[in-house]
């Protein structure tokens, strides 16, 4: 969230919240690349909770950060504040089978136009969900991320796509990769990109357990910030990731680039005051990399987080608020893929339960200016959120740039510490 954007948020968007930060932290921490989505896990757990009963209702309620008995109302407003923003497209779906009949109290809390029927043919049905996910994704995603089989009685699936463009555009430079100097991408020619901007409340540092991290905003034009996140070296991703959530929000102190002073220690940043030819407003310059990535998760692989360890277990009943038919989870998985370029980001996640049955120097002149160099050169993190709510859409980590399309057009040159690409031809 922007300093003009802070509000209070409804208990299921901190909710929500809470759970993303906890997953990015238990997710990140093997590195490499990451890409999930909370929020499109939160309302299927929310689901489920106000369903069960027992020890799988306790869990679930652990999981949510809310009482299971709340969990429907808090679910709804989790997804009105989806549905009210711009450039964010939710959809939840529910399939059942003709054998399962669905308490009325339950069902009825439910969104409207999300219920449908399952035929009985797994690769039919397959199909179906498929199309779905790839309409409800934009494309993003082509397929259900668990496969339906033939004792698969209730499926419920949340899908969210994020599809905007730069409020300030960045710059590919005309299209030549880009080479940095030195750490883990030095001489890969990469899609590098560019942005500049006189607002410096764009960029700002926290002081987070794991050390300072530095932000940058990169505004959408609809209602979404993807803010770009680089840590301290020594610290893990899912560290960074996990505080990076906690520090926007729940809007802990920072200091916005109006506050930082030349010789200021953070993550990827230098602040100087260079010559200029005329007096000019202080001005930030952004360098950064294109990036994709796709990731697959397995919730049950983190059972005790989303609190699926009692409700996988299939010899017991646990959700007879749901139906009276008996009913555990089985596969839960979520898909998800993002992509960052100079035009806008876009991204989407597909969640699905089973019920089983280089900055240039001004030129020399009478008048400095102060000037903010922020450098993504190094692994770094993402984290989409949407304005109005504060509600955590997406996050991630970029651990491979994307590889520029003509790479083999052009070589990198050294003299010196000076990087140089040049085109071979």
């Amino acid at each position: 969230m922007t300093e003009e954007s802070t509000h209070v948020l409804n208990p299921g968007v901190v909710a929500s919240n809470v759970l993303t930060a906890r997953w990015a932290g238990a997710a990140g921490g093997r590195g490499g690349q990451l890409v999930l989505s909370g929020a499109a896990v939160w309302p299927l757990l929310a689901a489920l909770a106000a369903g069960a009963e027992g020890q799988a209702r306790k869990e679930l309620g652990r999981a949510l950060g809310i009482p299971a008995a709340s969990a429907l109302a808090a679910m709804r407003d989790v997804l009105g504040a989806i549905d009210r923003g711009t450039g964010v497209h939710p959809a939840l779906g529910l399939w059942l089978s003709k054998d399962v009949h669905l308490h009325s109290a339950w069902s009825a809390a439910l969104p409207a136009n999300i219920r449908g029927v399952l035929s009985g043919r797994p690769k039919r049905d397959q199909a179906a969900l498929d199309a779905w996910v790839y309409k409800h994704t934009l494309g993003i995603l082509d397929r259900l991320p668990v496969q339906l089989e033939s004792n698969t009685y209730l499926v419920l699936v949340a899908c969210l796509a994020i599809r905007t463009t730069w409020d300030t555009r960045f710059t590919d430079g005309h299209g030549v990769p880009r080479s940095f100097a030195s750490g883990p991408w030095k001489d890969r020619l990469v899609t590098g990109l560019q942005a500049e901007s006189e607002d410096l409340t764009r960029i700002a540092v926290f002081d987070t357990p794991v050390g300072a991290v530095t932000m940058f905003d990169s505004r959408g034009v609809d209602s979404v910030d993807v803010h770009l996140v680089l840590g301290p070296t020594h610290a893990a991703a899912g560290d960074v990731l996990r505080e990076s959530i906690v520090a926007l929000t729940e809007s802990l102190p920072r200091r916005s680039g109006g506050e930082l002073l030349p010789g200021d220690p953070a993550p990827g940043v230098l602040v100087a005051d260079v010559p200029c030819e005329r007096p000019r407003s202080p001005w930030l310059s952004v360098q950064t990399v294109s990036f994709e990535v796709a990731a697959k998760h397995d919730l049950r692989r983190h059972g005790e987080l989303f609190g699926l360890m009692a409700a996988s277990d299939v010899s017991r009943e646990h959700f007879p608020g749901i139906t009276d038919s008996p009913l555990a989870v089985g596969p839960a998985r979520q898909h998800a893929r993002a992509m960052f370029t100079a035009r806008g980001f876009e991204a989407a996640a597909s969640t699905a339960s089973i019920m089983l049955y280089g900055m240039s120097r001004p030129p020399s002149g009478r008048h400095t200016v102060r000037v903010i160099q922020l450098m993504f050169d190094r692994p770094f993190g993402f984290i989409a959120i949407d304005r109005p709510s504060g509600l955590v859409l997406m996050a991630g980590w970029v651990d491979e740039p994307t590889p520029h399309p003509d790479a083999a057009d052009y070589e990198v040159v050294r003299e010196g510490n000076t990087v140089a690409v040049k085109s071979r031809s």
